[in-house]
């Protein structure tokens, strides 16, 4: 069984080619402006190192000028934290380079994030996704720090009678305090198992985040060997 439309009533033909000259209207009609390829970024902090990032336009052909700055603060890990590209309506993407500072100073690692904005954002022109940038720069100058005894060489200590004693290890962690650290040790050498002679033989020793010095004590044994 056929339904005909009735009187002033549009045909179903008649309504899909409206639908569809307005669904191709609102989609061609539009300017989308977005990141292309990668946007996620772990680099080293060297003077060589230089991060690309490329910007499409899809839809309507218009001339667009996207900017890329630097969310939050400055911390002088870059070069330059803006950029701006010019897409004319002729083509359809262009590429821009953020260059890493290499400083002298120790930091652990650092993620920073980068959007993308409109110069002058208009009803026709949007931004599409993605639309930011993560960049994340490994530590480097020693910024968990370099650890050693700030102590003399060599220590001569006498073996106590009927008693036990301290010998104080003084431990330093130079340039960066980042983090928490952990070092371990372990005893060797003497002609006896040192096991007999010095308490404990082996183990951890722990810098708590921040700390540059810390003082560890070995106890010298009463083997009461002669």
């Amino acid at each position: 069984m056929s339904v005909s439309p009735g009187p002033g009533m549009p045909s179903a033909s008649l309504l899909v080619n409206l639908l569809s000259a307005l669904f191709i209207r609102f989609v061609f009609g539009e300017t989308e402006i977005r990141f292309a390829g990668q946007t996620e970024f772990v680099v080293n902090e060297t003077s060589t190192t230089v991060i690309r990032l490329v910007i499409e336009r899809i839809g309507e052909p218009a001339n667009v000028t996207a900017i890329v700055s630097l969310y939050g603060d400055d911390t002088g890990d870059f070069f330059d934290t803006y950029a701006a590209a010019f897409i004319p309506a002729g083509e359809t993407n262009r590429t821009v380079y953020i260059a890493v500072c290499d400083d002298d100073l120790p930091e652990p690692d650092e993620t920073f994030i980068f959007h993308l904005t409109l110069q002058r954002p208009s009803a026709n022109v949007k931004l599409g996704w993605p639309r930011t940038v993560t960049v994340t720069i490994l530590s480097n100058d020693n910024a968990f720090g370099i650890i050693s005894f700030n102590m003399p060489f060599s220590i001569a200590v006498s073996e106590p009678r009927g008693r036990n004693e301290s010998v104080p290890l003084t431990l330093i962690r130079e340039k960066g305090t980042y983090g928490m650290v952990t070092v371990t040790f372990e005893v060797e050498g003497g002609p006896n198992p040192p096991e007999e002679d010095l308490s404990p033989v082996r183990g951890n020793i722990t810098f708590p985040p921040g700390r540059a010095t810390v003082f560890y004590n070995l106890t010298v044994l009463d083997d009461e060997v002669g």
